[in-house]
């Protein structure tokens, strides 16, 4: 009896099906590359509009890539248009048009991406890819920006594959996936985070990519799309000039390093940032920026890290994720040690109460939770819209931490109005303003013309399409005499 052929999904590693296999109500969006059908079913379905590979191209895509691979030269994408000419002059094989572009396009995947995963790094406006398994009924899932979790027409067919594929994605900090070490957290080339799991952690090889933009978010961005207000945000950029501290706490998935990430650009431009994370996210536009990656194979762990700024003179020390009572404790040494202007890192918790008794279960003590602050709470949960539910991500609270007696309570500065989807001020600032009326010589009429007054900047700025690093320098030039 004769050998059963190996499907296509085994040799190039991955397939995909047909629109004509599902049955399509009717196309939510239409691009070039790529399709979002609502079905009969009422389920959506992300078509990259690949074409379903025969037997044939299969194996012509893997011996093509061999041979190409093989050649002794500084291979290039572009030389792909060429080597398939010549590859199929020399084979004699003959391709039309159509299969000649898309040949081209999987084997510049195959060398020099990642694969059927460029297709979706590609989409800007997809947030997350998840591999959850290999075959048919375990397609490739997409966090889309507007449709949030849909699946998709793309499906691996190896888990050796997936896991090579992860591996290679992880070679520039040089660590591998492996039975031995069956986790993996790393980052791609454009600053995507890679978590890679296989047997026995998992039943299968799982890979979750979360994207990240080519162009970091700037405060305004998140003004526009509601996260926070412009209000809210000329209050932090006052109260980081002030050299205020400041925790953001939420839940997973909740936009916590974005807005970070973002609010971080209101630190004047000549001060040193020292950055601590476990993978790296946080991309600042100041110059004088040193990054420190957490390392545990090496014994570089993040208290070690945290501890270790101490020693290197920074106006600023940035701890990219707070997950246990070690980097807890760590983290507020470097409050209360009063080095530089300030201190900031993200944490989990669903409010502020939360955060604050979470805080205290990693041994921190009362008396020393004031020197945060502020602390921020961002959540995201689901709501529905005409094609299923999405997702948003909102500051829901901002809080100032003091006492009453010996015991920390929080005040309550913006809340979010969930009716109206809109963060408003609840309260006024004491700390901000204490410092304001100290390092200043502000009144309270003083403290509020000068947030009302960087509203004001921020709005104008928003209208003039100030983005990207123009913003950057736009901040952090003399604000008197602009209105």
């Amino acid at each position: 009896m004769d050998k059963p052929e190996r499907p296509v999904e085994r040799i190039v590693g991955w397939n995909c099906f047909s629109l004509r296999e599902k049955k399509a109500k009717k196309i939510l969006l239409e691009s070039e590359n790529h399709s979002i059908i609502e079905l009969d079913s009422g389920e959506l379905c992300y078509f990259a509009k690949l074409p379903e590979l025969t037997l044939q191209e299969a194996l012509v895509l893997k011996k093509m890539t061999r041979d190409f691979q093989g050649q002794n030269l500084k291979k290039k994408p572009e030389d792909l248009e060429n080597f398939i000419e010549n590859y199929c002059v020399e084979k004699s094989i003959l391709l039309d048009s159509e299969q000649r572009k898309y040949f081209e396009k999987i084997l510049e995947s195959r060398i020099f991406g990642f694969s059927a995963l460029d297709f979706f790094l590609n989409d800007p406006a997809i947030e997350e890819i998840s591999v959850i398994g290999i075959g048919r009924k375990k397609p490739v899932f997409i966090f889309h920006r507007e449709f949030g979790w849909v699946r998709t027409n793309v499906f691996f067919g190896s888990e050796i594959f997936v896991r090579d594929l992860a591996n290679k994605m992880a070679r520039k900090i040089g660590r591998r996936l492996t039975l031995e070490c069956p986790k993996l957290n790393a980052n791609l080339p454009d600053g995507s985070r890679l978590t890679a799991i296989i047997p026995p952690i998992s039943e299968e090889a799982s890979l979750t990519i979360r994207k990240f933009r080519a162009e970091p978010f700037t405060a305004i961005d998140l003004v526009e799309n509601n996260t926070f207000s412009s209000e809210f945000c000329a209050f932090i950029w006052l109260a980081l000039e002030l050299e205020c501290s400041f925790l953001i706490a939420g839940n997973t998935g909740s936009g916590k390093t974005s807005t970070l990430n973002c609010l971080l650009g209101f630190v004047p431009k000549q001060e040193r940032i020292i950055l601590v994370e476990e993978t790296p996210e946080i991309v600042l536009p100041h110059e004088h920026c040193v990054k420190m990656t957490v390392v545990k194979e090496q014994g570089f762990d993040m208290h070690s890290l945290i501890i270790d700024t101490l020693r290197m003179r920074p106006d600023r020390v940035v701890v990219g994720e707070i997950r246990n009572n070690c980097e807890a404790i760590a983290f507020m040494d470097t409050l209360l040690a009063g080095q530089g202007r300030g201190s900031y890192g993200t944490f989990h918790a669903q409010c502020g109460k939360e955060a604050i008794a979470r805080l205290k279960s990693f041994g921190i003590k009362e008396l020393d939770l004031a020197a945060i602050d502020l602390l921020l709470v961002q959540r995201r949960w689901a709501q529905h819209s005409g094609h299923g539910f999405v997702e948003k991500r909102r500051i829901v609270e901002a809080l100032e931490i003091g006492f009453s007696g010996e015991c920390a309570e929080t005040r309550q500065l913006f809340g979010l109005d969930f009716q109206r989807d809109c963060l408003e001020k609840t309260g006024e600032s004491e700390k901000v303003f204490s410092k304001a009326r100290d390092f200043l010589g502000f009144d309270r009429k003083k403290f509020l013309l000068e947030i009302e007054k960087r509203k004001k900047f921020l709005d104008w700025i928003a209208q003039k399409k100030v983005l990207g690093k123009d913003f950057f320098e736009a901040i952090n030039k003399p604000l008197a005499g602009v209105f």
